[in-house]
């Protein structure tokens, strides 16, 4: 890192095809975490949701939880919507992004797969 810091990484893949890569700063204060699974495969989106239940102090699960719900169902509409203009299934959208105190969360769809990506407390206050 530039200011000399070290960071951890620790990665994870199931036999289904989820996946989960964390990044530690300092290797102990979490700066990231990656969440992915399959868009078309039912319960694997409660794995994103589980994802949302991180133990860091000042997140506000039910409203995590509720705007994973959302952001599924708008980036779903904007992925339809997508294809059926380009005829392109490897089309890439973005949901809007959620804040809950030090944590940031934005959901990606692109190549049948959910992406979660959770920015959290170390990222928010420098590493520190």
């Amino acid at each position: 890192m530039p200011d000399g810091g070290k960071r951890t990484y620790v990665n994870g893949r199931g036999g289904d095809g989820m996946t989960v890569s964390a990044g530690y700063a300092d290797h102990r204060n979490l700066s990231s975490l990656l969440c992915r699974a399959g868009a078309d495969r039912s319960g694997d989106f409660g794995f994103l949701a589980a994802c949302t239940g991180l133990d860091v102090a000042g997140v506000d699960h039910g409203k995590a939880s509720a705007w994973l719900r959302q952001a599924r169902k708008e980036t779903d509409a904007l992925y339809a919507r997508k294809v059926a203009e380009t005829g392109n299934k490897k089309e890439y959208v973005v949901s809007g992004v959620f804040t809950s105190g030090p944590v940031t969360m934005v959901l990606h769809r692109a190549y049948g797969r959910y992406s979660l990506r959770i920015l959290g407390g170390a990222v928010a206050s420098g590493g520190r």
